[in-house]
């Protein structure tokens, strides 16, 4: 399936249960289509996945698949109200029609009525040298997220990220590579990203640090002086608003 929509020119991202997707789409990594079998192992179910991605983003579209017609997004012979899906078994060209068909009508219901005089502005990241050529180390122990995040860094021209899933990872990368921006989670796996933060500061002074947090960080008068520059993004996050914060990290 991966492959096929890769061939169709889609970015693919994969997750192998509904929890670990719903990470990504937390991530703050940008999502058109969340395309999903209906029954999935895992205590989260499909139809709560599609119901908390949409809060985390409004925008984006979601189409089940599934080889039953009596499941969760089925009653009395009818799909629910707002549902796409795919029957299975589908050919490649109805997977491609189908995809094409749900991405747009999505665009379509979330884009705001335009008046004739307004122009549209299209948002990009910075790409100046300075920037492409700064050294991130990311700090994720959710592999999902990881390598989802990593990639949108490097969408962004960030080449030279490094990622690591723990804080000894990350503290071995950091003794032996020069680093100019230090993005980490603050829970990692039960160790502390902010810990990680203060002993790579103690030891590269002018390193930049992004902490990525789903929740308000708050910092001790000891940890605020160790840490007087940091930055904080919370999660779910916009792409752009990640690239800023990096920015204002590295300035």
């Amino acid at each position: 399936m991966v492959a096929l929509l890769a061939d169709l020119g889609y970015r693919v991202l994969r997750a192998k249960d509904a929890q670990s997707a719903l990470a990504i789409v937390e991530s703050g990594v940008p999502v058109d289509l969340l395309f999903t079998d209906v029954v999935m192992p895992g205590p989260l179910r499909s139809t709560e996945l599609a119901r908390k991605a949409r809060e985390c983003v409004p925008g984006i579209a979601v189409l089940f698949t599934s080889g039953y017609t009596d499941n969760a997004i089925v009653h009395a012979g009818r799909l629910d109200e707002g549902i796409d899906l795919l029957s299975k078994p589908y050919t490649h060209e109805a997977l491609a029609r189908k995809v094409r068909l749900v991405i747009t009508q999505q665009a379509k219901d979330s884009a705001p009525e335009a008046a004739p005089e307004d122009v549209p502005v299209v948002s990009k990241a910075p790409q100046d040298d300075a920037f492409s050529h700064m050294r991130v180390l990311f700090v994720e122990d959710n592999e999902m997220v990881r390598a989802s995040s990593a990639e949108l860094l490097r969408t962004f021209g960030l080449d030279l990220t490094e990622e690591a899933a723990s804080v000894d990872e990350a503290l071995a990368l950091l003794r032996n590579q020069r680093f100019d921006l230090l993005l980490t989670d603050v829970d990692l796996a039960g160790q502390s990203g902010v810990q990680l933060a203060i002993a790579a500061c103690k030891e590269k002074p002018a390193l930049g640090v992004v902490f990525v947090t789903g929740y308000d960080l708050v910092l001790s008068d000891a940890e605020r002086r160790a840490l007087p520059h940091a930055i904080q993004l919370r999660k779910p996050y916009d792409p752009l608003a990640l690239i800023n914060a990096l920015n204002s990290a590295a300035a």
